[in-house]
Order: structure tokens, then sequence, then C-alpha cells
């Protein structure tokens, strides 16, 4: 009996030496600490606790050399900020109910590049308030019990919480949030007054995860996609305010504007390249545009869709081009969905316009 109880150990150990023994890659980002209900015998392991590796900023050393050069232009009021007139709209009516006392949470909705941080940010300079920024995947329980201290000893009248990708937030934190900017309050305890706001690329997934919360969430704002106009405008503010001394034809703000797939994020990047290169067809070859926007990867695409006999789940075209699933479902489909390229049935098949599209291109 002992002999076995002896080999039952030793089976115990070889196991736990498996799991130390992980390739170092594996478990690169993370603590790991065994727990033995009894550790003077050893015998049994009953956890793996995983603990999230910590980002100490106090521990940074902050840089004292030459000041630094401004890199990036961002809108300081709604005048600056190009575009999205609904969104502004329900802005105004946002701040008007903060002065009136009204409790007004808000969620901004919208593609990735679209301003949506910006637009928060202009919100809270309108209101002279203070605002506190995390990013969703940042926040547990600790965190949220600091903010709410932060929020308690401001000494500003408007107090903005803003939480960026939200949708990356651990469901169970969001579920904390519920009554903290339902009722201001958590197990007895005030908190004072403030503005919630968040933002989020996947607002699908907060219907699916956390319908209450949005519930308490009274307006949404859905941005809309940017035309060539608009990118225009966008662009030309942005060269003026860093880089006057460039001159930049209308002729390339034009094909910047409609070679961006209308996002101003991407069409900044490529307004940079051309202050660098002063060559328009260098920029749009470096960044594999062929044209309207789209890029070669986007034709392959959309010839892997020509050549299927059948409509083709997100998985099986990923994988013919050379994507990962993820990468084809967010950086891809949507734009090549909405501007009709492709259609989702529920598979995904291309439409006449792509096709057409194929015969006037050549890789």
């Amino acid at each position: 009996m002992e002999f076995i109880l002896f080999l039952g150990f030793l089976g115990l150990v070889w196991g736990i030496g498996q799991k130390i023994n992980k390739p170092k890659d594996e478990f690169a980002d993370v603590d790991i600490e065994y727990e033995f209900i009894d550790k003077d015998a050893m015998k049994e392991a009953t956890s793996v606790v995983m603990k999230e590796p910590s980002f100490n900023v106090n521990a940074i050393e902050e840089y004292t050399g030459e000041s630094i050069k401004k890199f990036e232009f961002r809108p300081q009021n709604f005048i600056q900020f190009i575009g999205q007139t609904e969104a502004k709209d329900k802005a105004r009516t946002i701040i008007k109910k903060a002065h009136r006392g009204i409790k007004c949470h808000f969620l901004v909705d919208g593609i990735r590049g679209h301003g949506k941080t910006t637009f928060v940010e202009i919100v809270a300079k309108e209101l002279g308030a203070k605002i506190i920024k995390r990013v969703g995947k940042q926040v547990d329980e600790d965190n949220l019990v600091e903010i709410i201290n932060e929020i308690n000893s401001s000494q500003e009248k408007f107090v903005i919480f803003f939480i960026d990708e939200i949708d990356t937030m651990d469901w169970r934190v969001v579920k904390v949030l519920n009554p903290i900017i339902e009722s201001f309050e958590i197990a007895g305890k005030k908190i004072k007054p403030f503005i919630f706001a968040s933002a989020t690329i996947n607002k699908h997934i907060l219907i699916d995860k956390t319908p209450d919360t949005l519930d308490r969430i009274s307006t949404h704002i859905k941005f809309a996609r940017y035309d060539d106009k608009e990118i225009g405008q966008i662009l030309a503010q942005y060269q003026k305010q860093l880089y006057a001394e460039t001159v930049v034809p209308q002729e390339v703000i034009e094909t910047i504007s409609k070679n961006c797939k209308f996002n101003p994020r991407t069409s900044i990047a490529l307004l940079e390249d051309y202050i660098v290169e002063v060559d328009m067809t260098r920029v749009l070859n470096s960044s594999k545009i062929v044209t309207q926007g789209l890029t070669k990867k986007d034709i392959e695409i959309l010839y892997a869709l020509s050549k299927s006999t059948r409509a083709m789940g997100a998985n099986a075209l990923a994988m013919k081009v050379g994507l990962s699933p993820k990468e084809y479902t967010t950086e891809f489909e949507p734009f090549l969905v909405e501007y009709d390229y492709v259609n989702r049935v529920p598979s995904r098949v291309i439409t006449d316009k792509g096709k057409k599209l194929l015969e006037e291109v050549k890789l």
C-alpha cells in the first residue's frame, strides 16, 4: 500500500514538473503559483493560479532630453472635428443635460480610426470636466475601486469616466458597473455623480454579453463612415497644423481621399508617407493599394471567391488567402461587404460589382 502511495506521489511530482517545464514562451507573460492542500506531505495539487502581468507606470524613468516634436494633431473642439454631424448634435444634448444635472452616460460605436476617443475628449473639454481614461482590458475590481476613489476626491464639477474598447473588459467587472452608473452607489456607499462614457468597434459583443449595462447607458452614438470630401477636409486641416511648410497638391489630397477606404487614420498615414516621399505612385505601391482603396489582399479575397463553386465561410476564405479569421473579419470584410464587393448569405459570395472590378484590375 505504501509503495502504491509512493508511486502516486512520484506521478504527481512528474505532472507538476511537466507544467513547470513547458516551453518558455507559452507562459512568458504570466506568473504561476501552485497551491497544495497538504503542504507538508505535498500530496495533492489543487490549483494553478494564472496572474496577469502588472504594468507599473511609477517605475518608468521619464525622458528629460530635448522637447518632443509634435507628432500628431487632434481636434480640440467640434468645429475642428470634421463630419459626424448627428454625433455632434447628440454630444451637444449630452452637454446640456450635464449642466441641468441630468444623468447622461453615452457610448460611441464606430469603425476604428474614426476619432471616437478624440470625440469623448472634446465633450470633456466643452464641459471643463476631469476625464479618467482607461482601456477595457486594463480595468479589474481593484482598478475600479481606485477609479471610484479618484472620482469621489475630484474637485471638478464634472467628471467623465471613459472606458475605451469596453468590449475587451472582463464581463464580471462590467456587471459591477451596473449599480454604479445607475444610482451612483454600491454596497450602500455613495459615489459622486459622473458621466460614464465608453467606446467600441464591437457593439454586437456588448449586446450579447452585457445588454443590462447597455440599457443603463442612455445615449448610443453611432459613427458614420466618412466620405471622400470629409477626408479631404481632415487631410487639409492636418497638413496645415503639422506640415504647413510642405506643399501638398490638391490632386494628391483627392487621390488619398479616394484610396484610404474613407478612414481618417489611414488617410493621415498616407499623407505623411507622401510628405517624405513626394511621390504618390510610390506611396500607393508601398501600401499595396490597387484601386479605390482596395489592396492586393482585397483583390486576392475577391479572386478566391470568384473561383469558388459555392459560398465560403470566413475561416475557409481567410485560410485560402493567408489570413487569420480575425484578420479577415475585422480588417477586410467590413469594407468589402459595406461597399458591395462581397455578400454574406450567410457564407461569403462575390457580387457582380466585385466580378466587374476583377475584370478591370490585374495583379
